[in-house]
């Protein structure tokens, strides 16, 4: 009789859902048979754009106490770090009451050393790291061939598309600009910025916290403007304990509008009785999947429209670190905030004359800011990357997936399978990560981003199984 053929398994990513996937599935089902291929660049799987930046001053958002990658273990990451000696090596990382905001490579050091493990407790499981890129996917004979940059091909009878965050879309009004950083990840050009040199930033989310920060250390000494269209910083963390608050999954409503007013009720009586408002957005975070998907995607792109923002700001805080140095360069007045619409760019011979239009203003009301660079921080182009990736393109393009109605990513169903231009969903090609959230809503932060991943390797240890 022939022999039986070892199911095979490709992730494409290794950033931190490629890798929370594959220690999942390593760990969870440790009798598993099967080959499990993972295909980054980059040396250390784990870190993806999220967790590989080398700076120290660049923090995990979270406390450690609650970013491990074991759900059932809360405390797991928080440990670990302690037993590294983290807090010794880097004192800043230690706050007054005990939490510890570690550099955020420090977090791909330990997904790296827990993936490690789980290899080690899967001897059932032959491992491969391949360190290049996919270049395209077609599918072939019931399961998939993928193209890498070098060369090779690798099969795979279940694919997983764990990409990366694209880089940001560069905004129509500043593309050619001179002076301009198109990716705000960039770390040679950002040090080779000017100390005096006056910097634009567009966008305040997290990224150009990180980049203001980045350009402190380093020594900036010119003016730095950073700008969007609501001008509003990620809030500051609470120092008070917080405990997820409301019940927004029973009797779930349909409409953005309503969904506001609730949330809004929740809010104002936490806070009459002195409780904070994180404990809100705990709640909601957790309820993501119920919330989310009881919207239909009209009302998801309603909601999109007129409260991401705010959620954005509220959801993704700062580290207390970071939070500290942005406050105390507002106060210096190296750092304004400015909430406009950013108009047009040309260069002068001053600099580059960037046209803005400050929120609230009279429609005719212009201002112009004169800077040396440009720095675009307007976050990940999830919008285009079924268009700009060149394997979701290739897929895309042979009817083979089709962008969420949200334009969050790639649109898949309850099981992260991946949805076909004909409606029907692939049984053994799934998204894991920050590209599946039109259809859960909230997949950009732990423990979201990590739980999700978990239930794909679920899916992937049921197909081996029925295999």
């Amino acid at each position: 009789m022939p022999s039986p053929v070892t199911p095979r398994i490709v992730i494409i990513g290794g950033g931190f859902a490629g890798a929370a996937c594959a220690l999942h599935l390593l760990n969870d089902y440790p009798a598993l048979t099967a080959d499990l291929a993972v295909i980054e660049p980059r040396e250390v799987l784990g870190a993806g754009l999220a967790y590989s930046s080398p700076a120290p001053e660049h923090r995990i958002n979270v406390a450690a106490a609650r970013m491990s990658v074991f759900p059932e273990d809360l405390g797991h990451f928080d440990r670990w770090v302690r037993e590294q000696g983290e807090p010794e090596r880097d004192p800043d990382s230690l706050l007054p009451d005990g939490r510890v905001y570690p550099s955020r490579s420090v977090y791909s050091r330990y997904v790296s050393a827990m993936l490690q493990a789980a290899r080690r407790a899967a001897p059932g499981v032959a491992f491969r790291h391949i360190r290049d890129v996919a270049a395209s996917v077609r599918a072939e004979g019931g399961g998939f061939a993928v193209l890498l940059a070098g060369g090779e091909v690798a099969k795979a009878d279940m694919l997983v598309l764990a990409v990366s965050h694209s880089k940001p879309d560069i905004p129509a009004m500043l593309r050619g600009c001179a002076g301009l950083i198109a990716d705000p990840w960039d770390v040679a050009a950002l040090r080779a910025v000017r100390a005096d040199a006056r910097v634009l930033i567009v966008g305040t989310g997290l990224t150009a916290c990180d980049v203001v920060a980045s350009l402190l250390a380093q020594g900036h000494a010119g003016a730095i403007t950073a700008l969007s269209r609501h001008g509003l910083l990620p809030r500051p963390r609470t120092m008070l304990p917080v405990e997820a608050e409301g019940d927004f999954s029973n009797h779930p409503e349909t409409r953005a509008s309503s969904l506001l007013r609730r949330i809004r009720k929740v809010v104002a009586r936490a806070a009459d009785e002195g409780r904070p408002w994180e404990n809100i957005i705990d709640a909601l975070r957790q309820q993501a999947g119920t919330v989310w998907g009881s919207l239909d995607w009209t009302e998801r792109r309603r909601a999109l429209r007129h409260l991401r923002t705010v959620w954005d700001v509220h959801r993704f805080q700062c580290a207390p670190q970071i939070d500290s140095i942005l406050r105390a360069a507002q106060q210096t007045g190296a750092l304004s905030v400015k909430a406009a619409y950013l108009l047009s760019a040309e260069e002068t011979g001053s600099g580059v004359a960037v046209h803005i239009r400050p929120r609230g203003s009279a429609p005719g009301s212009i201002e112009t800011l004169t800077v040396d660079v440009v720095i675009n921080c307007t976050g990940p182009g999830h919008r285009s990357v079924t268009a700009t990736h060149p394997v979701l393109r290739g897929l895309a393009e042979a009817g083979g997936l089709q962008p969420d109605p949200a334009a969050l990513g790639i649109l898949v169903d309850w099981r992260s399978r991946v949805i076909r231009e004909d409606g029907t969903a692939w049984p053994n090609l799934f998204v894991a990560g920050p590209l599946a959230r039109g259809t859960f809503g909230e997949l950009m932060g732990l423990p979201q981003v990590n739980t999700q991943p978990r239930a794909v390797a679920a899916e992937l240890a049921g197909l081996v199984a029925a295999s």
